[in-house]
């Protein structure tokens, strides 16, 4: 898989989706949801937790959320992936993310910590060259889709692709809460300190991904909000700025959106990384303090019998 190929299908799927890759002691759930309903003045929302990547055995999705989809007339994902244009997260790298002349991410993290960047590029099929020229953020983001891709764990399985193309077939309007530009524009903005440490973290995690996320899918079916939550705390602990701006800031920031879908006569299926439901800056948490309700959804009395 070449460098543009694996940014067109992984990279631009949720941010949150890549920081819940390194997520690991994810505990099975007790009958809890991934799916929340909330009233608005004449209409219904549903949120819904995403995995951004699948493997094919796991690719179904949960019941709560095959109703939530059936129910809603809108989807509204983070991206619009139904519009996207899939060179537009190669294009901002390329002016962006990529070093000037006379430095190289060696120079910038250091010659020891460049050997275990590169030789984990090596053992994924990266040649050294594809990622020697990128600042670390983009080389981050690189190295953690081609090993989610070793994994079996595929990108195009993700919730958010399939809700986009069963969207396309029936008919159902997707809409974005940001752009691609935004999402990767929260990486670039960051100090080359913090994308060094982001990076090293990502490197270490890749050893064990598929191990962590056949963890990450038993919390994510059953909406395991506390043990994402005590997960969370510990990868923020490691990049407190960068965590808070992929997920507080951006959670904010789509609060008027959300409580724009509130007030319309339509119903809506919000769908986003699970993070972004979780603690106190969650979208849970700030629909409360505005006045919302969530409510689980809960399984099919058929199901349940």
């Amino acid at each position: 898989m070449t460098l543009p190929e694996a940014l067109q299908r992984g990279l631009t799927r949720g941010l949150a989706g890549l920081l819940l890759l390194a997520f690991a002691a994810l505990t099975h759930a007790r009958g809890e949801t991934s799916v929340w309903t909330v009233k608005g003045r004449t209409n219904t929302v549903y949120f819904a937790g995403s995995v951004h990547a699948l493997p094919k055995e796991h690719a179904h999705f949960p019941e709560q959320l095959e109703r939530a989809y059936d129910a809603a007339q809108v989807v509204m994902l983070e991206v619009d992936l139904d519009d996207m244009d899939p060179l537009e997260a190669v294009q901002f790298i390329t002016a962006n993310g990529t070093l000037p002349t006379d430095q190289s991410l060696m120079d910038v993290v250091g010659e020891k910590d460049y050997a275990r960047v590169s030789r984990l590029a090596g053992d994924l099929g990266i040649p050294e060259m594809a990622i020697t020229k990128l600042e670390p953020w983009a080389a981050a983001l690189v190295l953690t889709q081609f090993a989610l891709v070793k994994t079996g764990f595929d990108s195009n399985l993700g919730i958010d692709m399939q809700i986009t193309e069963r969207a396309k077939k029936d008919g159902k309007p997707v809409e974005g809460l940001e752009t691609v530009v935004d999402q990767l524009g929260v990486f670039d903005a960051r100090s080359f300190p913090e994308q060094t440490r982001f990076l090293l973290d990502s490197t270490d995690d890749a050893e064990h991904l598929g191990e962590d996320l056949s963890k990450l899918i038993d919390a994510w079916r059953t909406g395991n909000l506390r043990a994402l939550e005590k997960e969370f705390a510990k990868e923020r602990a490691k990049s407190p700025a960068l965590y808070d701006a992929l997920l507080v800031v951006r959670n904010h920031q789509w609060m008027p959106k959300i409580e724009a879908l509130l007030g319309s006569d339509q119903d809506y299926l919000v769908v986003v990384g699970t993070l972004h439901y979780v603690g106190k800056d969650g979208l849970l948490a700030l629909l409360e303090k505005r006045g919302f309700k969530p409510v689980p959804m809960p399984a099919s009395p058929a199901l349940s019998n």
